[in-house]
Formats: C-alpha cells, sequence, structure tokens
C-alpha cells in the first residue's frame, strides 16, 4: 500500500489566467515519487457581508482520477483554531459521486447565510484518488468583510 504525504499550501498561490485566485493548493507524492496535482479555486477571495454567493473550482492536474461528493464544510478562523460554523452543522447533503479525469474542471456555487458574520473562513472538501482509494483533503480560504 502506498503511503501519500500531503502538503497543503495554504494562502494566495498563484493567479490564473481568467483572473480566479487559487486559494489552496494540494500536492500530494507517494514513496515511489509519483507527483499528483490538484487545486481547489475560489472565485473570491474576499466578500462583502451582503455577498452569498461563493464558486469553488476543483482542477485535476493529477494524472488520475479523482472523485467526491456532494458535502463540504466552511470553517472559520477563532483564537487560532479552524472550527466549523453552527449553520453547517445540520445540512443535509444529496448522495452524489463526481468523478473528474485529469485536466479536467468541476465547478459548484454555494450560497452563504445572509446573516454571516465577518471572519476568516475556509471551505474544506475531501476527494478520493480512484486508482488507490488514497483521501484527500482540499481547503481554501476566504474574508468576510462587514458592509
Amino acid at each position: 500500500m502506498k503511503t501519500w504525504l500531503v502538503v497543503v499550501l495554504v494562502g494566495m498561490a498563484a493567479v490564473l489566467t481568467a483572473g480566479v485566485a487559487v486559494m489552496g493548493l494540494l500536492t500530494v507524492a507517494d514513496k515511489d515519487g509519483d507527483r499528483h496535482g490538484v487545486a481547489l479555486v475560489l472565485d473570491k477571495s474576499e466578500l462583502y457581508k451582503n455577498q452569498r454567493t461563493l464558486t469553488y473550482t476543483i482542477v485535476n492536474n493529477s494524472p488520475d482520477v479523482i472523485s467526491f461528493g456532494a458535502p463540504y464544510d466552511i470553517q472559520i478562523k477563532k483564537n487560532g483554531e479552524w472550527v466549523q460554523v453552527e449553520w453547517m452543522k445540520d445540512l443535509v447533503w444529496i448522495m452524489i459521486l463526481y468523478t473528474l479525469e485529469p485536466g479536467k474542471s468541476f465547478s459548484q456555487t454555494i450560497e452563504l447565510p445572509k446573516d454571516i458574520e465577518p471572519g476568516h473562513y475556509r471551505l474544506v472538501k475531501e476527494i478520493t484518488v480512484e486508482k488507490t482509494g488514497g483521501k484527500m483533503v482540499l481547503t481554501a480560504e476566504f474574508e468576510v468583510i462587514g458592509s
């Protein structure tokens, strides 16, 4: 069984040619030196309190098919630690499995609550590498600014 080393780079890593900010990158290397790359991209790094939509994109830059479901988590940074926001705790998710071929991307728009408080947040999304069954966690940070 291969051992996966997960390195998560947090913060602004690059700006894509389409002008979309990459807020989290995940690179995986196994013990044989194979490289895999998957990026989690947000359409905005800052939202004003009255803005309620955020679009994330998963870009599969790896040589492998990846898969993931509908669920994601949103966490807020409080006292230096990431904690799940209350409004995510009671969500119900549809049972669906998306697969993403190498070189492809998948986008989804999410709606945040009207009363979201200003703060530093992150989107958390788990994916699976189909070939090995290895799980990876992608994160992308964003800021909600008071109106």
